[in-house]
């Protein structure tokens, strides 16, 4: 479109520009239409997005321990199975002995003994599946605290263990974080009476910090 000065009309996304001088003149981004507005809040908000939290992938963390909680599920629920197939089996057999007349019924068992078989292996897969899963909410904690203790025996009093929601073992989380906070603060004590010490006499600090030290060490035995 050319307008009665002789510049040109250029139609943008958000607007019209002039062209000027072979220049564009693009609208004003405060002048900017509802649908570009939300585009672009859209953008920002994505960007913003904090990275989500990280997430444990494997199911067998420790294969051993949950290999043995697994197999220690599996085999409690097919044995309730058997014991219950059995149980079945003896009383129907009883019943029908007693009334012969129900004899057909002993035959339709007889042939659906096959779809019986077939689902108590599905129920087997789905209890499988489920024992792995819980086993993972054990083991998992576990795995992680193993690699907090050796992170607190290289040094580092600042670690802390943080499970995941749904984790078992919390109690133990907070006793494991109470722990090692206790240590960290007798620590820190002793390096406040080293640095007294070390940095000339300071009566009241000294004894301020070996009353704390006091305070404290009683709670441990050496």
């Amino acid at each position: 479109m050319v307008r009665p000065d002789g510049s040109a009309v250029l139609k943008q996304p958000g607007g019209y520009g002039v062209l000027e001088g072979g220049v564009p003149h693009l609208p004003n981004p405060l002048t900017r239409g509802p649908a570009d507005s939300l585009r672009g809040f859209m953008t920002e908000n994505t960007q913003a997005k904090a990275p989500a939290q990280f997430q444990r992938k494997t199911i067998l963390i420790k294969k051993h321990l949950q290999y043995r909680y697994m197999a220690l599920i599996f085999f409690s629920v097919l044995l309730a199975f058997l014991v219950f197939g059995l149980e079945a089996i003896w009383t129907v057999s009883k019943v029908v002995n007693e009334n012969p007349y129900l004899m057909p019924l002993l035959d339709i068992i007889k042939q659906m003994a096959p779809l019986f078989a077939i689902k108590i292996v599905m129920y087997m897969v789905v209890v499988t599946i489920v024992a792995a899963v819980i086993s993972h909410r054990m083991a998992g904690p576990i795995f992680k605290f193993e690699k907090s203790c050796s992170t607190v025996a290289e040094g580092d009093l600042t670690h802390r263990v943080y499970l995941r929601q749904g984790d078992q073992l919390t109690d133990l989380q907070d006793h494991f974080n109470n722990m090692v906070g206790a240590v960290n603060e007798v620590v820190k004590e002793y390096e406040q009476l080293r640095a007294a010490d070390e940095g000339g006499p300071s009566a009241e600090k000294a004894a301020a910090v070996k009353a704390k030290v006091a305070e404290i060490m009683p709670k441990f035995k050496i």
